[in-house]
């Protein structure tokens, strides 16, 4: 044995220890700043939210929105484009007398200590030493990734992370794919869909991973076997998503075009980059460094997977010859797990889905990987590759770790709202505006609000609210949105600088039945509220 080389037949020590405590010292400070301070809300959750909120009455996940045709009348839609998950587990919450602000946090908590619990659980599983699961767990509890939640409230993000990796578990006791197995698969794969829509693709990617698990040859007569068996567990679950799910409403897939090809070499890239960085937020802090809004250097954030993308061809090959002995069928699952996501993701990129091209998207097959990655560095016999390993984790550990500092500072001067969460885009003064509009009345559908974003909608308690996101939706999509009707009391509330954009003006005009000259302005900071009616 080489001086400095890591032995997995050595005693653990007090690294597992030291480990712990790190991972408690840090849950332990998140919780208590999501819970003291309260996180804000994504846009996407916010969605969610307000569905839930108009729910009652309505069969399971049908929210009632002001129809497009008539605006003084609802219309019912089923909510197909995210999972319930996000926003009934909090509304349930908030049912038993919690504020959803420390709904949120509480949710957000559970599935981050879950999610930390089935890593730790799963990489024990897939054979590694107690030394290398502890080092990874502690690296993801410093990432970024895991960071964020607590003070950006991500919904299925945080969910998958809680879920994810106890199914990934299930599938990996259960990789002789026997046919009793088809049950308790088809079982977890609802749970970490309700948790986000595509944990269905997890899990079939999962499934499928476990065929060629034990070394056997292809032609074998048991990984015939199990190939049938996964076959068949994941055509039951694709006919029950297409019945139930896909066929019922809009989802981020449901408009695709035909293939471009010349765009399938730039995803797969990415897919390669992203899968061996996302573990470590690495894109993120690119992101962060040269596509801040605030001092933008570059227009996408594809160059930084290009850059990234011989250092993650060069971990990937450095895990497999490290692994391929001792941890064989480990890399036999994480590769087809790997391949069966980037195929899905490629595809529907490639196609044109709305699905946007970040890294989070394969987080899951990142954090499969990174137990490997973490037992190939410090069992490596050269020093200076395991500093430099070090050195990597230590930056994305710094970086996530000060995000956290960043996000409790920011959100402890952002408005508190009456449901006991932050808002990010809404400022005081329209968060108090609101509240002198939203006032019981008779008929609550004689006054409709219009909100920037649907987190904000979620101050207005007795009348009714719709949202689009004009700051982050181009004037043509903005145009495309006709609303007919009128109702005696309609409120648009929307940025002041998007009114010197022009954006305002077309949302105004979205009212194809209410006078230009009719509209009344009413400043609120960096907000202004356009009034039509009586």
């Amino acid at each position: 044995m080489k001086p400095g080389s890591w032995k997995v037949s050595e005693s653990p020590g007090l690294l597992p220890i030291l480990c712990g405590v790190i991972v408690l010292f840090v849950v332990a400070a998140y919780v208590v700043g999501a819970v003291v301070v309260r996180p804000t809300l994504y846009s996407d959750s916010g969605f969610g939210f307000l569905g839930w909120d108009t729910r009652h009455g309505l069969p399971f996940n049908h929210a009632a929105v002001p129809d497009d045709a008539d605006i003084s009348k609802d219309s019912v839609e089923f909510m197909a484009i995210w999972s319930p998950g996000q926003h009934v587990l909090p509304g349930l919450l908030e049912e038993c007398g919690l504020s959803l602000g420390l709904s949120l946090a509480i949710v957000v908590a559970a599935f981050s200590i879950l999610g930390l619990a089935a890593w730790f659980t799963l990489y024990r599983a897939f054979g590694f030493p107690l030394r290398t699961s502890a080092i990874a767990v502690t690296i993801i509890a410093c990432s970024h990734h895991f960071a964020v939640p607590f003070g950006i409230y991500n919904g299925g993000e945080v969910l998958l992370f809680g879920t994810a990796p106890w199914f990934l578990l299930l599938v990996w006791k259960l990789r002789e794919l026997r046919w009793r197995a088809v049950l308790p698969l088809l079982a977890g794969t609802l749970v970490i869909f309700l948790a986000k829509l595509s944990g269905i693709i997890v899990a079939a990617a999962a499934i499928a991973a476990a065929v060629p698990s034990g070394g056997r040859p292809w032609l074998a007569r048991q990984v015939a076997r199990k190939a049938l068996v996964a076959g068949t567990t994941i055509g039951v679950m694709g006919v029950a998503f297409y019945e139930f799910w896909y066929s019922r409403g809009w989802t981020a897939v449901s408009s695709l075009i035909d293939v471009q090809w010349w765009t399938l070499v730039s995803f797969a890239a990415f897919a390669v980059s992203s899968i061996a960085s996302a573990s470590l937020s690495l894109g993120e802090l690119g992101a962060y460094v040269f596509l801040h809004p605030a001092r933008p250097i570059l227009d996408s954030n594809l160059p930084i997977y290009y850059a990234l993308l011989p250092f993650a061809i060069g971990m990937l090959v450095l895990v497999q010859q490290r692994l391929h002995q001792d941890h064989a069928d480990y890399l036999r699952f994480f590769l087809v797990f790997a391949l069966a996501i980037s195929a899905v993701l490629i595809w529907t990129w490639a196609r044109g889905s709305v699905v946007t091209i970040e890294e989070r998207h394969f987080r899951i097959v990142s954090l499969v990987l990174l137990v490997g990655i973490v037992h190939s560095f410090i069992e490596l016999p050269n020093k200076s590759r395991r500093v430099l390993f070090a050195a990597v984790v230590g930056v994305a550990a710094l970086y996530g770790i000060a995000s956290a500092a960043v996000h409790v500072e920011a959100n402890l001067v952002r408005p508190l709202g009456i449901r006991g969460f932050r808002h990010w885009i809404a400022n005081a003064a329209v968060i108090d505006f609101i509240r002198t509009i939203d006032v019981p009345t008779p008929d609550r559908r004689a006054t409709l609000i219009l909100v920037p974003s649907p987190e904000i909608g979620l101050e207005v308690r007795h009348v009714r609210v719709m949202s689009n996101r004009a700051d982050m939706q181009e004037p043509e999509e903005l145009r495309a949105e006709t609303y007919r009707g009128r109702v005696p009391r309609l409120y648009v509330i929307i940025q002041r600088r998007l009114v010197a954009e022009g954006k305002a003006e077309v949302v105004l005009n979205s009212f194809v039945d209410y006078p230009k000259e009719r509209w009344q302005q009413i400043p609120l900071g960096d907000f202004v509220c356009f009034f039509n009616g009586g």
